[in-house]
């Protein structure tokens, strides 16, 4: 009596284990995508919530609005230093300015978006009573990611609003 593997025993072993480490090598590839996935969606979330929280303590804090654009806010301050205070849109990304010197005036503003996503969009809205007892601006912004890759792309809009504390 011999002892040993047949040809189609040896075949029908290496046929599992191949599908085994074929399902494992695809479950690893799932997780590694998704991982980079979830990290593009906290990115873009984490910026608009930055921004959108400093736009509106920017607006919140100003001392009176002097102009608004469709895609820039010019602000005025109580602080010598950071009046005037201007939000722009500029190459894809989120820009602020304060005053005329120091590291991040008017003529060199610093930007508040991460340059690895693209900002889309940026609206301010005029939204001041008449008599102008209530200063109230709206803001919209676009942020999307910048890859490549189709199920890597989002893009998220947020729409909020503030109103100044002193006229």
């Amino acid at each position: 009596m011999k002892k040993g593997f047949t040809l189609i025993e040896l075949i029908i072993y290496v046929a599992l284990i191949s599908i085994f480490i074929s399902a494992a090598i695809l479950f690893a590839w799932d997780i590694i995508y998704g991982r980079i996935k979830s990290q593009i969606y906290q990115d873009i979330n984490q910026n608009l919530r930055f921004v959108s929280q400093r736009i509106a303590s920017e607006i919140r804090n100003a001392s009176g609005i002097n102009a608004v654009n469709s895609n820039s806010i010019s602000l005025s301050s109580h602080d010598v230093n950071r009046n005037p205070t201007v939000i722009d849109l500029n190459n894809n990304q989120i820009r602020i300015g304060y005053g005329n010197s120091g590291s991040c005036s008017i003529s060199s503003p610093c930007s508040l978006s991460s340059n690895q996503l693209s900002v889309t969009q940026l609206l301010f809205e005029n939204l001041s009573t008449v008599d102008n007892k209530s200063k109230h601006i709206r803001y919209m912004l676009t942020i999307n990611s910048n890859s490549d890759r189709k199920e890597w792309q989002r893009t998220k809009t947020v729409t909020a609003s503030a109103e100044l504390r002193s006229n």
